[in-house]
């Protein structure tokens, strides 16, 4: 056993190049794993703007919202390119202007709307912490009247958020009509209740925009596995000199 002393200074080092190496196996892990929520560069959006912000309004839009959401699941897995996605898209576009224009006509909005497939501007857009640049994206734009209320939008290919996103915009919709109520209650009770309001409403105005920011990513599991390989050689090099 004496002799394995002569080996100290081989496993000293040995250990610390193992070290160093699962500290940028796992870093290089996390990094992965925290980009998987972000947009590919070949993706194309859609992108749906309401005819002014007016609560009338904002609701058509997310009748249309559900009505197209509901023609484009109904057509399936999209391509696995985006030239045949695109290719896709620009053979349904009659499709998606007709149930837009028939999900207006039924909310009486009293105006038509524009829908098209091309590069178009995006303003920035800041989300559960995450900021998406403004910039020149293709996208399938859908205006509603004059175009100036919030928009939503996600991506739609590749297909990261349609359901999860609409899904995500109602729950944000729904939660503006509670400050109101609450702010009754809160003049009644106190002031612990007014600062959940406020918090409320922080939250509720982030409805524009919503997005596929929201897909959970998987944690890197190469940190528990080194953790583990670690420790077993750390014993068995203890055994080595006891």
């Amino acid at each position: 056993m004496r002799g394995l002393r002569h080996y100290g200074p081989f496993l000293f080092l040995l250990l610390i190049g193992l070290s160093g190496f699962s500290t940028l196996a796992v870093n290089r892990a996390s990094a992965d794993a925290e980009g998987d929520d972000t947009i590919p560069n070949q993706a194309i959006r859609i992108r749906i703007i309401a005819n002014s912000d007016s609560d009338r309004d904002q609701a058509i839009k997310r009748k249309v919202r559900d009505d197209v959401s509901a023609l484009i699941e109904s057509w399936g897995e999209m391509p696995a390119t985006i030239e045949e996605a695109r290719a896709l898209i620009r053979s349904r576009l009659a499709d998606v202007e007709a149930v837009a224009d028939k999900s207006l006509k039924g909310s009486k909005a009293g105006y038509g709307e524009k829908t098209e497939l091309a590069v178009v501007d995006f303003p920035a857009k800041t989300f559960e912490g995450k900021t998406y640049p403004a910039g020149q994206y293709e996208a399938l734009r859908i205006t509603l009247g004059k175009g100036g209320g919030a928009n939503w939008w996600c991506v739609l290919f590749p297909p990261l958020c349609l359901a999860a996103s609409v899904k995500a915009d109602d729950q944000a919709a729904s939660s503006e009509k509670q400050p109101a109520k609450q702010t009754t209650v809160a003049q009644k009770n106190d002031q612990g209740n007014a600062a959940k309001i406020k918090q409320a409403s922080a939250n509720a105005a982030q409805e524009d925009g919503v997005i596929a920011a929201a897909l959970p990513a998987e944690k890197p599991k190469a940190e528990f596995f080194l953790l583990v390989l670690l420790e077993k050689l750390f014993s068995f090099i203890a055994s080595l000199f006891s």
